[in-house]
């Protein structure tokens, strides 16, 4: 009988320790899951948080870029001119490319009183570093002869170093050329106008009456 006892207490013990192992080993378990998953937590704020901060690094890096892009675009579309003779304020001025002369001259504070705008195209686009000239009424004589003074103004704005600018000459300056009459002369004005100018000395070609043998004459004779 009292080995029976013992028995019985022998298996009552054992599984008593058998239940505070597996105890103990469950909570250890638990204790560690959660100290995994919190783990994990972490590292996903992190992760997003990073993503986060290179995209914005990204956007502000893209803005900055845009930003030089426009400046430079901007400035790209600028020309610079000068305006002399009968304006209030003659100088040289930075416009924007698609200006025309009379944008021009209301930079320059506007004509004086003794302007003559009798061979200036105020509606004619506006060149890169052209010069624009407006004569004096006065410098015309009453026989309708300019003189002196103003045929030596009108030579340095379409004629330099014997070279005649395509851009700016007027048709005597341009009947110099070889070849060229006054038919050509005024052809060659008339582009110029509708047109905005000669971008190459090779764009005379589209004149009308003068081809690629003409072109061989004049190349040497012109610029823009």
């Amino acid at each position: 009988m009292i080995q029976e006892l013992l028995k019985d207490k022998k298996k009552m013990g054992i599984l008593i320790i058998l239940a505070i192992v597996l105890f103990t080993f469950g909570i250890l378990y638990l204790k560690s899951g959660f100290k995994e998953l919190k783990k994990n937590d972490t590292e996903s704020i992190f992760v997003d948080d990073t993503e986060n901060t290179d995209i914005s690094t990204v956007t502000s890096s893209n803005n900055v870029k845009s930003n030089k892009e426009v400046t430079i675009a901007v400035k790209d579309k600028s020309i610079v001119v000068e305006i002399k003779g009968e304006v209030k304020k003659p100088d040289v001025y930075t416009l924007n490319e698609n200006a025309i002369v009379k944008e021009l001259i209301e930079v320059a504070g506007g004509l004086t009183e003794n302007a003559d705008l009798s061979n200036i195209n105020r509606a004619k686009k506006l060149q890169n570093h052209e010069l624009v000239y407006i004569a004096n009424k006065n410098d015309i004589t009453r026989e309708g002869i300019k003189t002196n003074s103003e045929l030596n103004r009108s030579n340095s704005q379409g004629i330099s170093n014997n070279i005649v600018n395509i851009n700016t000459a007027t048709i005597e300056q341009l009947k110099t050329l070889d070849g060229i009459g006054d038919s050509k002369a005024k052809s060659i004005i008339e582009y110029r106008e509708q047109n905005g100018g000669f971008k190459l000395k090779e764009d005379i070609k589209n004149v009308t009456g003068i081809g690629e043998k003409m072109f061989e004459k004049i190349k040497e004779q012109i610029e823009t």
